[in-house]
């Protein structure tokens, strides 16, 4: 049973969020069995996933490799009016895929 001090006020446990302090002060059987009437109302599905991330939790961290970041360039490129034309001029041929090789 829940202690009767802290309800008296309440009748409806969900009428109140007690604060962490006031959940240290119930006896451990008390919060066992405020979950299990919380854990009864959720659906199967939540509580799949819960005992999934539960047993998760359990296992060791994957170590991940990162990759080195690439230096950020400090300033941008800027491009001369024939260098954006011929950038637009590609772009739309290879959308048309009309690309011809150069010859030298």
């Amino acid at each position: 049973m829940m202690k009767r001090k802290a309800w008296k006020k309440y009748p409806d446990k969900d009428m109140r969020l007690f604060s962490f302090k006031d959940y240290m002060t119930f006896a451990k059987g008390e919060l066992i069995e405020y979950i299990t009437m919380a854990l009864t109302e959720l659906p199967k599905r939540k509580l799949a996933r819960l005992a999934y991330n539960l047993t998760k939790a359990k296992l060791p961290r994957l170590r991940v490799t990162k990759r080195k970041a690439l230096p950020k360039r400090k300033t941008k490129r800027k491009f001369s009016r024939k260098q954006l034309a011929a950038q637009r001029l590609f772009a739309k041929r290879a959308r048309a895929g009309t690309l011809k090789r150069r010859r030298r």
